[in-house]
């Protein structure tokens, strides 16, 4: 396995992480939806402390993030195998009980015909008061206070794939549309130890990695 496969697959992983950390921080706790940020459009869903995205960039390939159990599983739908990781320490999520989390309103605006108020938020966990982080997020009204787009300034040697910004938008939302079997590993599934195993073998790997469409502007 070449450097560089390894290091682009590394880098979509990477992504999907700094997005379900946004997922994260919706207040209907269940939901599917789809998350837009830049040319990559991501379908997720979310069940209390359980969040699913699906790669838009290799498909078959799912991630589980199951944060009760602080880990990590990636699924390959087509070659019925799976691996598990621990979860990465990431930004916190708003909807972290360990979160403070300050709100100053500074508008309202409609995004999607959605009736949104427009905030301006600092948040840090309790025992990191120090490590602060700032987002501008618009809650839509008509969706329980659901933060259907946000903008985050990510901290220096914390800049995610898109550079010093994070944006994120969220598109065709329903709540209480997701179910238990969405973030459940298939019984028939086999447990691998890496990505290789996961893909179906160094030659299923780099072919697939052929055939995947980078977002544009990414080629």
């Amino acid at each position: 396995m070449d450097r560089k496969t390894i290091t682009t697959l590394i880098g979509i992983l990477l992504v999907l992480s700094f997005l379900v950390g946004f997922a994260e921080s919706a207040p209907p706790d269940n939901f599917t939806a789809k998350m837009v940020m830049g040319e990559m459009t991501v379908p997720m869903a979310r069940m209390g402390g359980k969040t699913r995205t699906e790669n838009p960039m290799l498909p078959g390939i799912v991630s589980l993030n199951l944060s009760d159990e602080k880990k990590t599983i990636q699924m390959s739908i087509p070659n019925k195998a799976y691996m598990e990781a621990p979860t990465q320490d990431r930004i916190p999520s708003l909807m972290d009980a360990n979160v403070v989390l300050e709100k100053k309103k500074i508008g309202a605006e409609k995004i999607d015909g959605h009736p949104c108020i427009k905030y301006d938020t600092v948040f840090y966990r309790k025992d990191k008061p120090s490590e602060k982080f700032k987002a501008v997020i618009w809650e839509a009204e008509d969706l329980g206070g659901f933060p259907i787009r946000q903008e985050m300034a990510m901290p220096e040697g914390q800049k995610g794939p898109m550079g010093g910004t994070m944006v994120v938008e969220f598109k065709e939302i329903k709540v209480g549309a997701a179910k238990a079997s969405m973030f459940e590993v298939p019984k028939d599934f086999k447990k691998v130890s890496g990505m290789v195993e996961l893909m179906g073998g160094k030659d299923a790997m780099m072919e697939q990695m052929k055939k995947m469409t980078p977002p544009k502007g990414k080629e």
